[in-house]
């Protein structure tokens, strides 16, 4: 009941309000204060998108850590579960992957746009693109490290086909880093290699995530204790 008089009154408060402009300004004035009104909270809303566009980011792959062990004294493998992430979230191919060491590195290729052409949602750079190469770890060279598959990656094969703009992007990649002038005709901010990484240990989770403005970012998600990393079974390195 309360708020029904409350409603009343409110509507009563502006059908004066409007009365009264009506009186004091005339139906065209009015008509122009509403006209600019409107186009003031377009312009916020527009605003607000351009905001949420900028500072957005995806889940763009999964790595769950499934084993480690030490197969000599300062040298150890740590196995990966690698899972790449669609837009529509969608998990890949998982990947089992093997690396020497506790740290774990991704490496990338990463596309990031001028912040303009972002904000406004220009087709093609509407966010920061990615593509996985490959995975090492800190006690490897990373020329050692397991390289990626396109199979792994659920938009590669896609993107030839149904994102012709993606696709010729990637083919200029190394035209971008080495010539400034190229990057700029394309609206490309930065091209470069990207490579996070963090200390792993069995039962972690991670989640690396793509800034649609910026480039990856990796944290850990979930854990669960697990034994000490123990010693391999008649397994050397190579």
């Amino acid at each position: 009941m309360i708020k029904s008089i409350r409603h009343l009154a409110a509507a009563a408060v502006f059908g004066a309000a409007a009365a009264f402009m009506a009186l004091r300004f005339g139906g065209a004035d009015v008509r122009a204060l509403k006209a600019k009104v409107d186009e003031l909270e377009q312009e916020r809303t527009r605003l607000v998108e351009y905001a949420r566009r900028l500072t957005a980011s995806r889940r763009v792959a999964q790595v769950d850590v499934l084993d480690q062990r030490t197969i000599e004294p300062g040298r150890s493998v740590t196995t990966l579960r690698w899972q790449e992430i669609g837009h529509d979230g969608s998990l890949g191919v998982p990947q089992t992957v093997d690396v020497f060491g506790t740290t774990a590195y991704f490496e990338a290729m990463v596309i990031k746009f001028e912040h303009d052409r972002v904000g406004k949602a220009e087709p093609g750079r509407t966010e920061s693109l990615a593509l996985f190469r490959r995975i090492f770890g800190d006690q490897q060279e990373p020329t050692g490290g397991f390289k990626l598959p396109d199979a792994a990656n659920p938009t590669t094969a896609a993107a030839k086909e149904e994102d012709p703009i993606g696709n010729m992007l990637w083919t200029r990649f190394w035209d971008f880093i080495e010539d400034r002038r190229i990057a700029e005709q394309f609206g490309v901010r930065i091209a470069q290699l990207e490579a996070p990484a963090v200390p792993v240990r069995p039962g972690q989770t991670w989640q690396i995530t793509l800034d649609a403005a910026g480039g990856l970012n990796i944290q850990k998600v979930t854990e669960t204790r697990q034994p000490s990393p123990r010693p391999a079974e008649g397994l050397s390195a190579n």
